[in-house]
């Protein structure tokens, strides 16, 4: 133990050297620097040359400039007129020139040639082009009685502007000597100054080679860290799968017992007692189920495991289990499946179940009231270049949406959530902790797949989430064994419904199911029939209309003889007129066998 502690004591005294090292390469290097940043001056110092040259070539362009205007006015005759402005854009030329020799560094450098004497000339100069305006502006009206007399006082101008030239031309020289001798001293300077930085370069060079053997060892005990993390991870996965397997059989027992009990009970308090049990339950199992998961992928030990399923089926059933949450909150849901999926695709529907079950239950979570959708349909990115599965022939990309208007979310917990594992200098992917277990859990799912993960929100508008995975196309059809279901109901062609919903989301979401069935639709809010004369269905929603005074409403579309779906609590109830109930969430499986009954008088399957 006592060498222990010796060994470290030496460890730490070369690292305190190391350290002293360091600190004074970094003084050295200071100095060095403020030195040559001393004796070399700042960028307008830098920029002498560049100024010099700037007054010398103004000073010349003045010259050039004048010359031109005067052969310009010289050459003026009754062609010519009218001016158009010619006039004085020469001239606006000449003055640009008097102002360029009198602002910023130029000016400041003319100001101290031949203590001030080119100042003056230069003001001189200025203002008898100032007063040459207003005999310009009288030739630009067309009046040439002014134009001799105005070149006649360009021509008396021509003897300061060429002593002006002169005297900055000798300033300017004076100048470039004065920073030649000057550059010339730095340099001397600044090549003693390169002798110390050397010397102090050797220095840091013996204390980096001493650090590099130090370095080495850290990297070993780093790797050593490293795989002695891997081994925390492995054990918890274990211990998870331990707890897993522990736990699920007396869970799965109070399962059963809740369902038998549900099942064999006529007292109405009980049933919903094990309801309450049984969804309990369902959400104890789904959390085991995600921590065991969230481990099995930080231990890069998750296999993704493709199924060939029934789309549509799965889907719907992922949104089943919500069923009793959103009924308690009075939150509306509706899922739409885009017909041109296939049918059957091969997919880890498990992980996809935990991804649609995070991001619904984010959503309820943050919607007091409202509606929730579920969108499955074909994404616009494409397909990666991934491994196919067994018995598959294509990949192809498919993207769930799943919209809400509820609160929205933080930006906190939004920026959280931004974080692409994919793109360098990007951490893993979001902490539970910051955003919860199931978004954590969706999130670093959606990336493991191979997935993307985009969102958008606004507050007290609500979410919307779009997840892009890519699935393959099986190659066979399902076994003989496999309950394959018929066709899709397909109404006569310009069959048409009323949609009365004031969420125009929702009702945009029950358009595109009806629009599967051949159906054409219309959004109303207030429920008014006088658009909509030839409808054969009526959706009935949400609608101010019918809670102002809904037994109208109900009589007008009585009158059509137009049957009636609705949601509708409180038009459900009324006696007055048949209305065929549908329930949240709002399937296509679920209206299918409705319009069928509806229509399969006049319609067909495809």
């Amino acid at each position: 133990m006592m060498r222990f502690f010796q060994s470290n004591n030496w460890l730490f005294k070369f690292k305190l050297w190391v350290l002293y090292g360091f600190i004074a390469f970094i003084i050295a290097v200071t100095i060095a620097v403020f030195g040559i940043i001393t004796y070399t001056s700042d960028s307008s110092k830098n920029n002498g040359r560049r100024i010099f040259e700037s007054s010398l070539w103004n000073a010349l362009q003045l010259q050039v400039q004048s010359y031109r205007f005067l052969n310009y006015l010289i050459a003026l005759d009754e062609s010519n007129f009218p001016l158009n402005g010619k006039a004085f854009f020469e001239y606006d030329l000449l003055m640009s020139r008097v102002d360029l020799l009198r602002q910023s560094d130029v000016g400041s450098l003319i100001r101290t040639f031949e203590n001030g004497r080119t100042t003056r000339l230069l003001n001189i100069i200025n203002g008898e082009l100032e007063l040459l305006s207003f005999n310009l502006s009288k030739i630009e009206s067309g009046d040439t009685s002014y134009l001799p007399d105005l070149i006649e006082r360009i021509q008396r101008l021509e003897d300061q502007i060429n002593e002006f030239v002169t005297l900055v031309n000798k300033g300017s020289n004076e100048y470039i000597s004065n920073q030649h001798r000057s550059l010339q001293k730095n340099l001397d300077d600044i090549q003693l100054l390169s002798v110390a930085l050397l010397a102090c370069l050797l220095c840091f060079c013996f204390f980096t080679i001493k650090g590099l053997a130090e370095l080495k060892s850290v990297i070993n005990r780093n790797n050593n860290l490293k795989l002695g993390i891997q081994t925390v991870n492995e054990d918890k996965v274990d211990l998870l799968s331990f707890v897993n397997q522990e736990i699920r059989s007396p869970i799965n027992a109070i399962l059963g017992t809740a369902k038998t009990l549900n099942n064999t009970t006529s007292q109405s308090d009980t049933k919903e007692l094990t309801k309450h049990i049984e969804e309990s339950g369902q959400q104890l199992l789904q959390t085991i189920e995600m921590l065991s998961d969230f481990a099995l992928i930080d231990a890069q030990k998750l296999t993704l495991i493709p199924t060939t399923e029934h789309l549509q089926n799965s889907i719907e059933s992922y949104l089943a289990i919500f069923e009793p949450q959103m009924t308690r909150k009075n939150l509306q849901s509706i899922v739409y499946i885009d017909p041109l999926l296939p049918k059957y695709i091969s997919l880890d529907f498990i992980r996809t179940k935990e991804i649609i079950v995070a991001l619904l239950q984010n959503a309820i979570t943050h919607t007091p009231s409202g509606s929730i959708s579920l969108q499955i349909r074909p994404s616009s990115l494409n397909a990666p270049q991934i491994t196919l599965a067994t018995d598959t022939q294509e990949t192809r990309i498919l993207q769930i949406a799943i919209r809400d208007t509820g609160l929205g979310m933080p930006n906190e917990l939004q920026q959280h959530l931004r974080i692409n594992p994919s793109l360098p200098m990007q951490q893993e992917g979001p902490l539970p902790s910051k955003v919860g277990l199931s978004l954590a859990l969706c999130h670093k799912l959606v990336y493991l797949m191979e997935g993307e993960l985009h969102f958008s929100c606004a507050p007290q508008q609500g979410c919307e989430y779009w997840v892009d995975i890519p699935f393959h196309i099986p190659t066979h059809s399902p076994s003989s064994d496999e309950i394959i279901k018929p066709p899709s109901f397909q109404c006569p062609d310009q069959t048409q419904a009323l949609i009365i919903e004031t969420d125009v989301h929702l009702a945009k979401i029950i358009s595109l199911q009806l629009a599967a069935f051949n159906i054409d639709s219309f959004i109303s809010k207030d429920g008014s029939m006088q658009e909509y004369k030839d409808c054969d269905l009526v959706i009935l929603g949400n609608t101010p209309k019918f809670e102002r005074d809904g037994y109208d409403a109900l009589q007008q579309w009585k009158a059509k003889s137009c049957p009636v779906l609705g949601y509708n609590s409180q038009a459900i109830i009324h006696a007055e007129y048949p209305i065929i109930p549908i329930s949240s969430p709002l399937t296509q499986s679920q209206l299918e066998p409705l319009i069928a009954g509806l229509f399969s008088s006049k319609g067909t399957e495809k």
